[in-house]
C-alpha cells in the first residue's frame, strides 16, 4: 500500500479556490501535502457560479501558480452556469479536453485524484490510463444523469432520455476503469454500483468540514428574534420554490427574518416569486467569499438545506449540511434519505420531505418557537454530528489510504 511512500498525486478538478464550491478539493490538496505528498492541481480559471472568470484573471495555457504549498496549473474552459442544456455541455466539455493537454502531468503521476461534480471530468484521467496506465480515484459529488435530467434544462423528453443514455454508458465506462470510487453517501455508493462501480472499490465517505483550530462557539440569540438563512446555489435541484412560498406564509411573525444568499440560475424566478407573494419578510443578498462565510454562519439561529423532491434527493447529501453543521448552526432539513437521517438522529434540527409547503411552514414557525436553551441544545447536537461522522481528519486520512492503495 505504499505506506510510507511519498506519492506524486495529481488532482484533477473543474473547481477550485478562490472558488467557494472547491472547499473539499482544497482539503484534499492541503491535507495531501501536510501528509508529504507531491501534489498538483489540474483546474479551472474561477468562474463559478456566475459562470464569468473572476476579475483579474486571464484565461491562457500553461498558466502555472504557487497556492498554500501545492502548485496549481490552469487551463482555459468555456465557462457557463445558465439554463441553456447546450451551453452547460460545452462548458463542461471545453474543461475536460483542455485538461487532456497536461499530458505531461497525468504521465508522470503515481496516482490521479478526480473531483468528480460531472463526469466528464473524468475524461482524460481515463485516457492517461489507458496511454500510462496511471490509475485514478474517482470522488464522485453528484448523481449523474439526475443532476440534469432533473433540472429542467432539458424541456424534450426524447433529448432527455437520449441525454440519460449517453451519461449513462459513459459513467459506466469511467467508474469501471477507476481504481476505487469515493461516494457521498451510503446510498450514492450503492447506485453507483449499480452503475459500473465495482462494489469491493468502492467507498462511503461523507464530505467533511475543513479543519478549524480552537472550539466553535456560538452567540445564541435569544431575544425573540429570528434569522434562518439560506446560503448555496440558487438552482431548480435545490427545491427553493417552496422555500420561498413556506417564508411568504409566515409574514404574521415579525421577528422571524430569512436570507438568502447567492445566485444561480433561478435567482430572478425566486426574486420575483417572493415579489408576487408579498414576502417582505426575505432578503436577497449577493454571494460572499469563503472568507466571509464564517460571519454568514454565525449570523444564522438556523440555516435551510433543501432539496426538489426527486428520485436522487435520496442518495445525496449537500455540502451546506456540513457547512451549517460544522460551525453549530441548527439546520431546517428539507430533505430525505441519508442527509434527512444524519440531522434527525443527531438531533440537530427539524427535518420535512422535500417539496411540501405545509410541513415547511410549520417548521419555520417551530424554529422560530424555539428558546435559547434549545438552540445551544441543537448548536451542541449540530457539533457532535460533525465530530461523529464529518471529521476532516479522520475522512483525509482515509481519502491518502485510499490514494496509497491504488498507486501504481
Amino acid at each position: 500500500m505504499h505506506a510510507d511512500r511519498r506519492l506524486r498525486t495529481l488532482i484533477v478538478s473543474q473547481y477550485y479556490p478562490p472558488e467557494n464550491v472547491g472547499m473539499i478539493v482544497h482539503s484534499v490538496a492541503i491535507g495531501l501535502h501536510a501528509r508529504g505528498h507531491d501534489v498538483t492541481v489540474l483546474t479551472a480559471f474561477p468562474n463559478h457560479p456566475g459562470g464569468r472568470v473572476f476579475p483579474g484573471w486571464k484565461q491562457r495555457f500553461g498558466h502555472v501558480e504557487r497556492r498554500d504549498g501545492v502548485t496549481v496549473h490552469r487551463v482555459p474552459m468555456c465557462p457557463d452556469h445558465s439554463d441553456r442544456a447546450f451551453a452547460r455541455v460545452i462548458a463542461y466539455l471545453s474543461f475536460a479536453l483542455s485538461t487532456c493537454s497536461a499530458s505531461r502531468l497525468g504521465r508522470d503521476a503515481d496516482v490521479v485524484y478526480v473531483y468528480s461534480a460531472q463526469p466528464t471530468v473524468g475524461i482524460a484521467p481515463m485516457r492517461w490510463r489507458r496511454r500510462f496506465r496511471t490509475p485514478y480515484v474517482m470522488h464522485v459529488q453528484d448523481i449523474w444523469p439526475e443532476s440534469v435530467t432533473g433540472s429542467g434544462m432539458i424541456a424534450n423528453r426524447w433529448a432527455t432520455r437520449a441525454v440519460a443514455r449517453a451519461v449513462l454508458w459513459w459513467l459506466r465506462s469511467v467508474l469501471r476503469a477507476a481504481a476505487h470510487v469515493i461516494a457521498i453517501a451510503p446510498g450514492a455508493a450503492a447506485l453507483l454500483t449499480d452503475r459500473g462501480a465495482d462494489p469491493d472499490r468502492t467507498t462511503s465517505l461523507l464530505n467533511w468540514v475543513e479543519p478549524r483550530s480552537g472550539d466553535v462557539v456560538r452567540d445564541v440569540r435569544d431575544d425573540g428574534r429570528t434569522r434562518i438563512v439560506y446560503a448555496g446555489t440558487l438552482g431548480p435541484n435545490q427545491g427553493l420554490d417552496t422555500v420561498v412560498r413556506a417564508a411568504a406564509r409566515c409574514g404574521d411573525l415579525g421577528d422571524l427574518e430569512f436570507v438568502v444568499i447567492g445566485t444561480g440560475v433561478v435567482d430572478g424566478h425566486l426574486r420575483a416569486l417572493a415579489a408576487q407573494l408579498g414576502a417582505g419578510n426575505i432578503v436577497f443578498r449577493a454571494p460572499v467569499p469563503a472568507a466571509q462565510m464564517p460571519e454568514v454562519h454565525a449570523d444564522a439561529d438556523f440555516e435551510i438545506v433543501s432539496l426538489a423532491d426527486a428520485p436522487m434527493t435520496a442518495v445525496t447529501v449537500p455540502s451546506k449540511l456540513q457547512q451549517a453543521l460544522g460551525h453549530g448552526v441548527p439546520v431546517i432539513a428539507a430533505l430525505s434519505g441519508d442527509a434527512a437521517d444524519l440531522v434527525s438522529d443527531g438531533g440537530a434540527g427539524i427535518v420535512v420531505p422535500p417539496g411540501d409547503v405545509d410541513r415547511l411552514e410549520a417548521a419555520f414557525r417551530r424554529a422560530h418557537a424555539t428558546s435559547g436553551d434549545e438552540r445551544r441544545r441543537l448548536s451542541a447536537n449540530a457539533l457532535a454530528v460533525v465530530a461523529e461522522h464529518m471529521d476532516g481528519g479522520v475522512a483525509l486520512d482515509r481519502v491518502d489510504q485510499i490514494l496509497r492503495k491504488a498507486a501504481r
